[in-house]
């Protein structure tokens, strides 16, 4: 690229120092530096060097502060891609939870996949289902009480103690609750 570009000056010098301390954010207040840099004489190589940059974004900055000034220099953070439900569909998935709750992981696989054709990565699901509001309930810890737990010890230890299958935590009464739930 040659250097014959010449910079547009859009601002007054003194303009120009009071945005550079008035800036707040990093990029601006790069791109405004790189500004100030070419007011005082710099080549765009030189100016862009200071700020830590390669000379073709050098020239692609300059080229938009021509254009558009300090505005157009600015990253343009807007789009990406959308999401995979759109806010209908959230909340329709969202009553599913409802209807269902509480519903295992692999539950909520299955409702995405067959109902709306969407599949997510393992380790992505939870942060999806975070924002549509819906957190996942750990089991209740069940508990035995301790005279319970002694009473089923033998203490007798000449003779093993035969097994009966049965431990006291395996009580038919807990079911777990386990699983996806809407957020309180």
């Amino acid at each position: 690229m040659s250097e014959s570009v010449t910079v547009t000056r859009r601002l007054s010098e003194a303009e120009l120092d009071d945005r550079l301390q008035a800036a707040n954010e990093g990029p601006r207040i790069r791109r405004l530096g790189f500004i100030k840099n070419l007011y005082c004489g710099d080549s765009v190589r030189e100016a862009i060097a200071r700020e830590g940059f390669s000379s073709s974004t050098g020239y692609r900055w300059l080229k938009a502060w021509n254009a558009g000034g300090i505005a157009a220099m600015m990253p343009d953070y807007a789009g990406g891609r959308p999401p995979k439900l759109s806010k209908e569909e959230r909340e329709r998935f969202r009553a599913i939870i409802e209807r269902e709750q509480p519903c295992t992981t692999t539950e909520v696989v299955e409702i995405l996949d067959t109902t709306f054709g969407v599949t997510y990565a393992p380790a992505y699901l939870p942060r999806v289902l975070d924002e549509i509001g819906i957190e996942y309930e750990p089991p209740d810890r069940e508990t035995a009480p301790r005279k319970a737990i002694v009473d089923a010890i033998e203490w007798d230890e000449k003779e093993p103690v035969p097994t009966t299958g049965r431990h006291p935590y395996d009580s038919p009464e807990h079911h777990s609750t386990a699983g996806w739930v809407l957020r309180e």
